[in-house]
Protein backbone atom coordinates (compact mmCIF):
# COMPACT_ATOMS: atom_id res chain seq x y z
CA UNK A 1 0.00 0.00 0.00
CA UNK A 2 1.03 3.24 -0.90
CA UNK A 3 2.12 5.68 2.11
CA UNK A 4 1.11 8.90 3.06
CA UNK A 5 3.59 11.89 2.96
CA UNK A 6 5.32 12.51 6.09
CA UNK A 7 6.04 15.68 6.84
CA UNK A 8 5.50 18.05 10.04
CA UNK A 9 2.56 19.94 8.30
CA UNK A 10 0.85 17.01 7.76
CA UNK A 11 0.59 16.37 11.67
CA UNK A 12 -1.43 19.79 11.90
CA UNK A 13 -4.09 18.02 9.96
CA UNK A 14 -7.46 17.40 11.76
CA UNK A 15 -8.07 13.73 13.16
CA UNK A 16 -11.06 13.61 10.78
CA UNK A 17 -8.41 13.82 7.68
CA UNK A 18 -5.64 12.65 8.99
CA UNK A 19 -7.20 9.03 10.31
CA UNK A 20 -7.65 8.30 6.50
CA UNK A 21 -4.07 9.46 4.80
CA UNK A 22 -3.50 6.08 4.38
CA UNK A 23 -6.66 4.93 1.96
CA UNK A 24 -6.76 8.31 0.44
CA UNK A 25 -2.91 7.56 -1.12
CA UNK A 26 -4.19 3.81 -1.95
CA UNK A 27 -7.30 5.36 -3.98
CA UNK A 28 -4.83 7.64 -5.60
CA UNK A 29 -2.48 5.36 -6.69
CA UNK A 30 -5.53 3.43 -8.14
CA UNK A 31 -6.50 6.06 -10.29
CA UNK A 32 -2.90 6.46 -11.53
CA UNK A 33 -3.12 10.52 -9.70
CA UNK A 34 0.69 12.05 -9.45
CA UNK A 35 0.31 13.80 -6.29
CA UNK A 36 -2.73 15.25 -3.87
CA UNK A 37 -2.48 17.86 -0.98
CA UNK A 38 -4.86 19.01 1.53
CA UNK A 39 -5.88 22.45 1.06
CA UNK A 40 -8.94 25.10 2.70
CA UNK A 41 -9.61 25.17 5.87
CA UNK A 42 -8.02 21.67 6.81
CA UNK A 43 -4.75 23.27 5.61
CA UNK A 44 -5.48 25.84 7.52
CA UNK A 45 -6.89 24.99 10.72
CA UNK A 46 -10.02 26.35 10.43
CA UNK A 47 -11.63 23.03 9.69
CA UNK A 48 -14.85 22.09 11.53
CA UNK A 49 -15.33 18.59 11.58
CA UNK A 50 -19.52 19.05 11.74
CA UNK A 51 -19.63 21.63 8.92
CA UNK A 52 -16.32 21.46 6.42
CA UNK A 53 -16.07 20.12 3.24
CA UNK A 54 -12.33 18.36 2.21
CA UNK A 55 -10.24 20.66 -0.51
CA UNK A 56 -8.35 18.43 -2.34
CA UNK A 57 -5.36 19.76 -4.82
CA UNK A 58 -4.52 17.11 -7.02
CA UNK A 59 -2.24 16.41 -9.96
CA UNK A 60 -3.84 13.74 -12.48
CA UNK A 61 -0.19 13.41 -14.08
CA UNK A 62 -1.11 13.00 -17.72
CA UNK A 63 -4.38 13.46 -19.95
CA UNK A 64 -4.60 10.73 -21.71
CA UNK A 65 -8.36 9.68 -22.60
CA UNK A 66 -10.07 8.23 -20.01
CA UNK A 67 -8.73 11.48 -18.01
CA UNK A 68 -13.05 12.08 -16.68
CA UNK A 69 -13.47 8.42 -15.68
CA UNK A 70 -10.36 8.55 -13.19
CA UNK A 71 -11.27 12.35 -11.55
CA UNK A 72 -15.00 10.85 -11.60
CA UNK A 73 -14.12 7.86 -10.00
CA UNK A 74 -11.23 9.31 -7.35
CA UNK A 75 -13.92 12.34 -6.48
CA UNK A 76 -16.40 9.56 -5.26
CA UNK A 77 -14.26 7.11 -3.56
CA UNK A 78 -12.93 10.33 -1.37
CA UNK A 79 -16.41 11.39 -0.94
CA UNK A 80 -17.62 8.08 0.47
CA UNK A 81 -14.25 7.43 2.28
CA UNK A 82 -14.10 10.95 4.29
CA UNK A 83 -17.87 10.73 4.85
CA UNK A 84 -18.72 14.66 3.88
CA UNK A 85 -18.46 16.63 0.41
CA UNK A 86 -14.94 16.59 -1.37
CA UNK A 87 -13.98 19.18 -3.44
CA UNK A 88 -11.12 18.02 -6.24
CA UNK A 89 -9.24 21.58 -7.77
CA UNK A 90 -6.61 20.00 -10.53
CA UNK A 91 -3.26 21.44 -10.94
CA UNK A 92 -3.52 22.49 -14.06
CA UNK A 93 -7.11 24.00 -14.12
CA UNK A 94 -5.99 26.24 -11.03
CA UNK A 95 -5.20 29.12 -13.46
CA UNK A 96 -5.39 32.15 -10.98
CA UNK A 97 -1.81 33.61 -9.64
CA UNK A 98 -3.84 34.50 -6.14
CA UNK A 99 -5.89 31.02 -5.97
CA UNK A 100 -2.22 29.43 -7.58
CA UNK A 101 -0.37 32.03 -4.27
CA UNK A 102 -2.67 30.97 -1.56
CA UNK A 103 -2.77 27.15 -2.26
CA UNK A 104 0.67 26.86 -2.78
CA UNK A 105 1.23 28.71 0.57
CA UNK A 106 -1.24 26.36 2.62
CA UNK A 107 -1.19 23.35 0.90
CA UNK A 108 -0.14 20.65 2.83
CA UNK A 109 1.19 17.75 0.44
CA UNK A 110 0.02 14.18 1.80
CA UNK A 111 0.70 12.18 -1.60
CA UNK A 112 3.48 11.93 -4.34
CA UNK A 113 3.53 8.98 -6.67
CA UNK A 114 6.74 6.86 -6.43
Amino acid sequence: MTQPIDNSRSRLLPNAVASHLAELCEIAGRYGIRSVAVIGSAATGSFSPDRSDLDLLVDFGDYRPGLAKRAIGFHREVELLFGRRVDVVSMHGLRSPHWKAIHEANKVPVYAAA
